[in-house]
Protein backbone atom coordinates (compact mmCIF):
# COMPACT_ATOMS: atom_id res chain seq x y z
CA UNK A 1 0.00 0.00 0.00
CA UNK A 2 2.57 2.58 0.89
CA UNK A 3 4.55 1.88 -2.57
CA UNK A 4 1.06 2.63 -4.24
CA UNK A 5 0.93 6.24 -2.43
CA UNK A 6 3.17 8.03 -4.88
CA UNK A 7 1.66 6.38 -7.53
CA UNK A 8 -1.44 8.15 -7.02
CA UNK A 9 -0.05 11.64 -5.88
CA UNK A 10 1.49 11.55 -9.27
CA UNK A 11 -1.85 10.46 -11.07
CA UNK A 12 -3.53 13.13 -8.79
CA UNK A 13 -0.98 15.73 -9.69
CA UNK A 14 -1.41 15.02 -13.50
CA UNK A 15 -4.99 15.34 -13.64
CA UNK A 16 -5.06 18.22 -11.53
CA UNK A 17 -2.78 20.28 -14.20
CA UNK A 18 -4.03 18.63 -17.33
CA UNK A 19 -4.51 20.81 -20.16
CA UNK A 20 -8.34 21.15 -20.17
CA UNK A 21 -10.20 20.69 -23.57
CA UNK A 22 -11.63 23.30 -25.39
CA UNK A 23 -15.62 22.89 -25.93
CA UNK A 24 -16.74 23.43 -29.33
CA UNK A 25 -20.45 23.77 -30.53
CA UNK A 26 -21.44 22.72 -34.25
CA UNK A 27 -24.86 22.14 -35.71
CA UNK A 28 -24.19 18.83 -37.79
CA UNK A 29 -22.26 15.76 -37.58
CA UNK A 30 -20.54 16.51 -40.67
CA UNK A 31 -18.94 19.56 -38.91
CA UNK A 32 -18.02 17.67 -35.89
CA UNK A 33 -15.85 14.92 -38.03
CA UNK A 34 -14.23 18.36 -39.49
CA UNK A 35 -13.40 19.72 -36.13
CA UNK A 36 -11.93 16.50 -34.61
CA UNK A 37 -10.13 15.75 -38.04
CA UNK A 38 -8.12 19.28 -37.60
CA UNK A 39 -8.27 19.08 -33.35
CA UNK A 40 -7.91 15.53 -31.92
CA UNK A 41 -8.11 15.45 -28.94
CA UNK A 42 -7.36 18.78 -27.89
CA UNK A 43 -11.32 19.58 -28.46
CA UNK A 44 -14.85 18.38 -27.17
CA UNK A 45 -17.32 18.72 -29.77
CA UNK A 46 -21.07 19.19 -29.20
CA UNK A 47 -23.37 18.23 -32.05
CA UNK A 48 -26.68 20.17 -31.61
CA UNK A 49 -28.73 18.31 -33.93
CA UNK A 50 -28.62 14.43 -33.08
CA UNK A 51 -27.89 11.54 -35.59
CA UNK A 52 -30.87 11.02 -38.13
CA UNK A 53 -32.68 14.03 -37.14
CA UNK A 54 -34.64 16.48 -39.80
CA UNK A 55 -32.53 19.51 -39.19
CA UNK A 56 -35.28 21.24 -40.80
CA UNK A 57 -37.74 20.17 -37.89
CA UNK A 58 -35.47 20.14 -35.39
CA UNK A 59 -35.92 21.16 -31.76
CA UNK A 60 -33.61 21.12 -29.33
CA UNK A 61 -33.41 19.15 -26.20
CA UNK A 62 -32.24 19.82 -22.53
CA UNK A 63 -29.59 17.66 -22.53
CA UNK A 64 -28.42 19.50 -26.37
CA UNK A 65 -29.12 22.58 -23.70
CA UNK A 66 -26.69 22.11 -21.37
CA UNK A 67 -23.75 20.88 -23.57
CA UNK A 68 -23.70 24.06 -25.51
CA UNK A 69 -24.01 26.49 -22.22
CA UNK A 70 -20.37 24.62 -21.19
CA UNK A 71 -18.96 25.48 -25.19
CA UNK A 72 -16.46 28.20 -25.68
CA UNK A 73 -16.48 28.50 -29.39
CA UNK A 74 -19.85 27.91 -31.84
CA UNK A 75 -18.61 27.16 -35.21
CA UNK A 76 -21.96 28.49 -37.30
CA UNK A 77 -21.83 27.17 -41.34
CA UNK A 78 -24.04 30.58 -42.11
CA UNK A 79 -26.53 29.19 -44.24
CA UNK A 80 -29.42 30.07 -41.78
CA UNK A 81 -30.20 26.78 -41.19
CA UNK A 82 -29.71 27.39 -37.08
CA UNK A 83 -31.89 30.73 -37.07
CA UNK A 84 -34.86 28.81 -35.83
CA UNK A 85 -33.36 27.53 -32.83
CA UNK A 86 -30.25 29.23 -32.54
CA UNK A 87 -31.44 31.98 -30.34
CA UNK A 88 -32.61 29.10 -27.06
CA UNK A 89 -29.13 28.36 -27.45
CA UNK A 90 -27.37 31.50 -27.16
CA UNK A 91 -30.16 32.16 -24.24
CA UNK A 92 -28.40 29.58 -22.00
CA UNK A 93 -24.82 30.99 -23.26
CA UNK A 94 -25.00 34.74 -24.40
CA UNK A 95 -20.86 35.02 -24.03
CA UNK A 96 -20.40 32.04 -26.68
CA UNK A 97 -18.02 33.25 -29.34
CA UNK A 98 -19.65 32.48 -32.61
CA UNK A 99 -17.20 32.03 -35.91
CA UNK A 100 -19.05 31.89 -39.33
CA UNK A 101 -17.04 28.82 -40.82
CA UNK A 102 -18.99 29.70 -44.75
CA UNK A 103 -16.79 31.95 -45.66
CA UNK A 104 -15.09 31.46 -49.04
CA UNK A 105 -18.06 29.48 -49.98
CA UNK A 106 -20.00 29.72 -53.25
CA UNK A 107 -23.51 29.58 -52.38
CA UNK A 108 -27.01 27.88 -53.97
CA UNK A 109 -29.98 28.63 -53.10
CA UNK A 110 -32.37 26.44 -51.12
CA UNK A 111 -34.97 23.92 -52.81
CA UNK A 112 -37.52 24.23 -50.62
CA UNK A 113 -40.19 24.06 -53.35
CA UNK A 114 -39.16 21.93 -56.51
CA UNK A 115 -36.55 19.92 -57.48
CA UNK A 116 -32.84 20.80 -57.44
CA UNK A 117 -30.91 21.23 -60.73
CA UNK A 118 -28.13 23.74 -61.04
CA UNK A 119 -29.66 26.28 -63.16
CA UNK A 120 -30.87 27.31 -59.87
CA UNK A 121 -27.83 28.35 -58.32
CA UNK A 122 -26.36 32.08 -57.09
CA UNK A 123 -23.33 32.58 -55.70
CA UNK A 124 -22.63 34.91 -52.78
CA UNK A 125 -21.86 35.26 -48.95
CA UNK A 126 -24.44 34.08 -46.10
CA UNK A 127 -23.68 37.89 -44.83
CA UNK A 128 -24.91 39.54 -47.98
CA UNK A 129 -28.73 38.66 -48.16
CA UNK A 130 -31.07 36.62 -46.04
CA UNK A 131 -32.59 34.03 -48.50
CA UNK A 132 -33.12 30.35 -47.93
CA UNK A 133 -29.55 28.67 -48.58
CA UNK A 134 -29.06 24.83 -49.42
CA UNK A 135 -27.08 24.21 -46.48
CA UNK A 136 -25.38 20.78 -47.25
CA UNK A 137 -21.94 22.85 -48.38
CA UNK A 138 -19.61 19.88 -46.54
CA UNK A 139 -21.04 17.39 -49.39
CA UNK A 140 -18.65 18.92 -52.17
CA UNK A 141 -15.02 17.92 -51.31
CA UNK A 142 -14.24 21.46 -52.98
CA UNK A 143 -16.61 23.51 -50.11
CA UNK A 144 -15.62 21.07 -47.41
CA UNK A 145 -11.97 22.22 -48.26
CA UNK A 146 -12.95 25.65 -47.80
CA UNK A 147 -14.65 25.06 -44.34
CA UNK A 148 -11.90 23.05 -42.71
CA UNK A 149 -9.10 26.07 -43.62
CA UNK A 150 -12.09 28.20 -42.06
CA UNK A 151 -12.62 25.53 -39.27
CA UNK A 152 -8.79 25.82 -38.37
CA UNK A 153 -8.54 29.26 -38.84
CA UNK A 154 -11.17 29.84 -35.79
CA UNK A 155 -9.39 26.95 -33.84
CA UNK A 156 -6.08 28.81 -33.87
CA UNK A 157 -7.59 32.23 -32.98
CA UNK A 158 -9.02 30.68 -29.68
CA UNK A 159 -6.06 28.63 -28.79
CA UNK A 160 -2.78 29.62 -30.55
CA UNK A 161 -0.53 27.39 -28.49
CA UNK A 162 -2.10 24.57 -30.46
CA UNK A 163 -1.56 26.38 -33.85
CA UNK A 164 0.88 24.35 -35.07
CA UNK A 165 -0.84 20.71 -34.59
CA UNK A 166 -3.93 22.50 -36.17
CA UNK A 167 -2.19 23.61 -39.05
CA UNK A 168 -0.86 20.31 -39.44
CA UNK A 169 -3.39 17.99 -39.53
CA UNK A 170 -5.22 20.38 -41.57
CA UNK A 171 -2.71 19.63 -44.78
CA UNK A 172 -3.29 16.47 -43.80
CA UNK A 173 -7.12 16.85 -44.09
CA UNK A 174 -6.91 18.83 -47.15
CA UNK A 175 -4.79 16.72 -49.32
CA UNK A 176 -7.18 13.39 -48.31
CA UNK A 177 -10.11 15.84 -49.71
CA UNK A 178 -8.07 17.01 -52.36
CA UNK A 179 -7.41 12.97 -53.62
CA UNK A 180 -11.80 12.98 -53.31
CA UNK A 181 -11.82 15.90 -55.32
CA UNK A 182 -9.47 14.30 -58.13
CA UNK A 183 -11.73 11.21 -57.86
CA UNK A 184 -14.74 12.58 -58.28
CA UNK A 185 -13.38 14.96 -61.08
CA UNK A 186 -12.22 11.53 -63.14
CA UNK A 187 -15.40 9.65 -62.46
CA UNK A 188 -17.59 12.28 -63.65
CA UNK A 189 -16.03 13.15 -66.60
CA UNK A 190 -16.05 9.86 -68.09
CA UNK A 191 -19.92 10.05 -67.86
CA UNK A 192 -21.89 10.40 -71.17
CA UNK A 193 -23.78 13.51 -70.84
CA UNK A 194 -27.05 11.42 -70.51
CA UNK A 195 -26.06 9.58 -67.85
CA UNK A 196 -25.07 12.51 -65.42
CA UNK A 197 -28.56 12.77 -63.53
CA UNK A 198 -28.79 11.36 -60.32
CA UNK A 199 -31.93 10.89 -58.06
CA UNK A 200 -32.30 11.14 -54.33
CA UNK A 201 -35.20 12.11 -52.01
CA UNK A 202 -34.02 15.20 -50.34
CA UNK A 203 -32.30 17.25 -52.56
CA UNK A 204 -28.65 16.97 -50.17
CA UNK A 205 -26.45 16.91 -53.24
CA UNK A 206 -26.70 20.24 -54.78
CA UNK A 207 -23.22 21.78 -54.28
CA UNK A 208 -21.80 18.19 -55.63
CA UNK A 209 -23.95 18.33 -58.85
CA UNK A 210 -22.58 21.51 -59.50
CA UNK A 211 -19.09 21.35 -59.10
CA UNK A 212 -18.58 18.11 -60.95
CA UNK A 213 -21.25 18.70 -63.80
CA UNK A 214 -24.18 16.50 -62.68
CA UNK A 215 -28.17 17.23 -62.50
CA UNK A 216 -29.58 16.54 -58.99
CA UNK A 217 -33.43 15.34 -59.05
CA UNK A 218 -35.05 15.38 -55.86
CA UNK A 219 -37.75 12.74 -55.38
CA UNK A 220 -39.74 15.31 -52.54
CA UNK A 221 -42.04 17.45 -53.82
CA UNK A 222 -42.55 20.92 -51.29
CA UNK A 223 -40.79 18.73 -48.80
CA UNK A 224 -43.66 15.65 -48.63
CA UNK A 225 -44.03 12.51 -50.79
CA UNK A 226 -44.54 13.28 -54.56
CA UNK A 227 -48.15 12.68 -55.63
CA UNK A 228 -48.81 9.96 -58.11
CA UNK A 229 -48.49 12.64 -60.88
CA UNK A 230 -45.71 13.81 -60.04
CA UNK A 231 -44.15 10.39 -59.76
CA UNK A 232 -44.70 9.92 -63.20
CA UNK A 233 -43.00 12.86 -64.06
CA UNK A 234 -40.12 11.46 -62.61
CA UNK A 235 -40.17 8.64 -64.25
CA UNK A 236 -40.51 9.87 -67.90
CA UNK A 237 -37.63 11.98 -66.33
CA UNK A 238 -35.32 8.96 -64.90
CA UNK A 239 -35.59 7.26 -67.98
CA UNK A 240 -35.00 10.20 -70.32
CA UNK A 241 -31.61 10.35 -68.74
CA UNK A 242 -31.32 6.67 -68.25
CA UNK A 243 -31.03 6.73 -64.58
CA UNK A 244 -29.27 3.60 -62.67
CA UNK A 245 -29.29 4.64 -59.36
CA UNK A 246 -31.76 6.23 -56.73
CA UNK A 247 -30.55 7.55 -53.48
CA UNK A 248 -32.36 7.22 -50.30
CA UNK A 249 -31.48 8.79 -46.74
CA UNK A 250 -32.66 7.60 -43.55
CA UNK A 251 -33.87 11.05 -42.25
CA UNK A 252 -36.59 10.42 -44.59
CA UNK A 253 -39.06 7.91 -45.70
CA UNK A 254 -37.79 5.92 -48.60
CA UNK A 255 -41.40 4.26 -49.90
CA UNK A 256 -41.88 6.95 -53.01
CA UNK A 257 -37.90 5.95 -53.87
CA UNK A 258 -38.41 2.63 -53.81
CA UNK A 259 -42.04 2.93 -56.23
CA UNK A 260 -39.65 5.05 -58.93
CA UNK A 261 -36.24 2.47 -58.61
CA UNK A 262 -39.16 -0.09 -59.37
CA UNK A 263 -40.30 1.45 -62.29
CA UNK A 264 -37.04 2.76 -64.03
CA UNK A 265 -34.92 -0.58 -62.95
CA UNK A 266 -32.74 1.29 -61.43
CA UNK A 267 -30.68 0.05 -57.99
CA UNK A 268 -31.45 1.68 -54.48
CA UNK A 269 -27.97 2.64 -52.54
CA UNK A 270 -28.47 4.14 -49.03
CA UNK A 271 -26.90 7.16 -48.28
CA UNK A 272 -26.78 9.12 -45.73
CA UNK A 273 -25.93 13.35 -46.35
CA UNK A 274 -25.43 14.21 -42.58
CA UNK A 275 -23.27 11.01 -41.28
CA UNK A 276 -20.63 11.82 -39.25
CA UNK A 277 -17.96 10.49 -41.57
CA UNK A 278 -19.25 12.18 -44.82
CA UNK A 279 -15.82 11.51 -46.41
CA UNK A 280 -16.90 7.81 -46.71
CA UNK A 281 -21.11 8.33 -47.94
CA UNK A 282 -19.22 10.95 -50.90
CA UNK A 283 -17.33 7.26 -51.59
CA UNK A 284 -20.24 5.08 -51.66
CA UNK A 285 -21.69 7.86 -53.95
CA UNK A 286 -18.94 8.14 -55.85
CA UNK A 287 -18.89 4.08 -56.66
CA UNK A 288 -22.61 4.22 -57.04
CA UNK A 289 -22.11 6.92 -60.20
CA UNK A 290 -19.09 4.40 -61.49
CA UNK A 291 -21.11 0.96 -60.90
CA UNK A 292 -24.44 3.30 -63.32
CA UNK A 293 -22.17 3.15 -65.90
CA UNK A 294 -20.92 -0.71 -66.32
Amino acid sequence: MTRLIPFLVFACTVFLFAEPKLSVAVTLAPYAKIVQEIAGEKVSVVTLVPPNANPHTFEPKPNSLRAFSKATLYLSDGSGLDKAWRPRFQGVNPNIRIVDVSQGVSWMKGEPHEHAHHEHEVEHRAHEHHEELDPHIWNSPRMAIVIAANVCSALVEVDAPNAGLYRTNLEKFSKRLSDLDVKFTEVTKALPEDRRTFIVFHPSYGYLARDYGLNQVAVEMHGKEPKPRDLQKLVHEAKEHQVKTVFVQPQFSRRSAESLSREIQAKIVSIDPLAFDFEKELLTFLNALAEGEK
